[in-house]
C-alpha cells in the first residue's frame, strides 16, 4: 500500500477491536498504509491478532510511529473507552469512524467521529450517532433516535424510533429499546430487555417488560 495512506491504530486487541480491524481491512472502505493495535495489557505486546501486531501502550506506540496515525477505540467498557480515547487525542492522534461496507444508511444520517458501525446495520432516516460509539453487528437504528457520545448498542439490539440513548449509556444484546424512550447517561438496558420506560441516568433495567433493578449515586 502507498505510504501516504494513514496509518490505523486500532486501541484495544480484544475482540472490539479485532472485528474493527477486520472491518477495516475490508476492500470495499477506506484503505490504510498500515494497521496496529495499542494496548495496555502487557502480555499483549507483540501479538499478532487478525493479522495485525499488537504494538504497545498509546503512548508507548505514538514514539515508534513516524507520524500522527488515525484512530478508533475499540475497547467495549464504556468508561474506559473515554479515558483511552482522551490519551489518544492529547498525543495528537486523529479520530477516525469505520463503518462496515454492509451497513445500509438512509442518506440522512449523522455519524460522529470515532465511532464504529459493524456488519449487518440499518441506519434510519434522521438518526443521529455521536462520536465514538460502538454499534455492534445486527443492530437497527430507528428514525429520528439519538445516540450520544461514547454509548454502546450491542450486538442484534433494536432501538426504535424517537428513542435516546444516554451519554455512554449501554444497550444489551437483543434488547429493545421502545419508541420515543430513553436511556440515561451512564445507564445500562440488559440483554433482551425490553426497554418500555425511560431508563434513569446511571441504573441497570433487566426483564420484559424491563424494570431497574439497579440505581448508583
Amino acid at each position: 500500500m502507498s505510504s501516504s495512506l494513514p496509518q490505523l491504530i486500532v486501541i484495544g486487541a480484544g475482540g472490539v477491536g479485532q472485528e474493527i480491524a477486520w472491518a477495516a481491512s475490508n476492500a470495499a472502505i477506506e484503505k490504510f498504509s498500515n494497521i496496529a493495535y495499542a494496548d495496555d495489557d502487557p502480555a499483549k505486546k507483540g501479538t499478532v491478532l487478525y493479522g495485525y501486531t499488537t504494538i504497545g501502550l498509546i503512548e508507548e506506540t505514538d514514539k515508534l510511529l513516524p507520524s500522527k496515525p488515525h484512530f478508533i477505540c475499540g475497547v467495549g467498557n464504556n468508561i474506559v473507552r473515554t479515558k483511552l480515547v482522551a490519551r489518544a487525542i492529547d498525543l495528537g492522534w486523529i479520530p477516525t469512524t469505520i463503518i462496515d461496507p454492509s451497513v445500509i444508511a438512509a442518506k440522512n444520517v449523522a455519524i460522529g467521529e470515532g465511532t464504529y458501525i459493524a456488519a449487518g446495520v440499518i441506519l434510519s432516516p434522521n438518526s443521529r450517532i455521536g462520536n465514538h460509539v460502538i454499534i455492534n453487528h445486527h443492530c437497527s437504528i430507528g428514525h429520528d433516535s439519538q445516540l450520544s457520545d461514547f454509548c454502546q448498542a450491542s450486538p442484534g439490539s433494536r432501538i426504535s424510533g424517537f428513542a435516546k440513548i444516554g451519554y455512554a449509556a449501554t444497550i444489551g444484546s437483543n434488547a429493545i429499546v421502545a419508541p420515543g424512550k430513553s436511556v440515561g447517561d451512564y445507564a445500562t438496558l440488559g440483554a433482551a430487555s425490553f426497554g418500555v420506560i425511560n431508563v434513569p441516568a446511571k441504573a441497570t433495567a433487566i426483564g420484559v417488560p424491563a424494570k431497574v433493578i439497579f440505581l448508583t449515586d
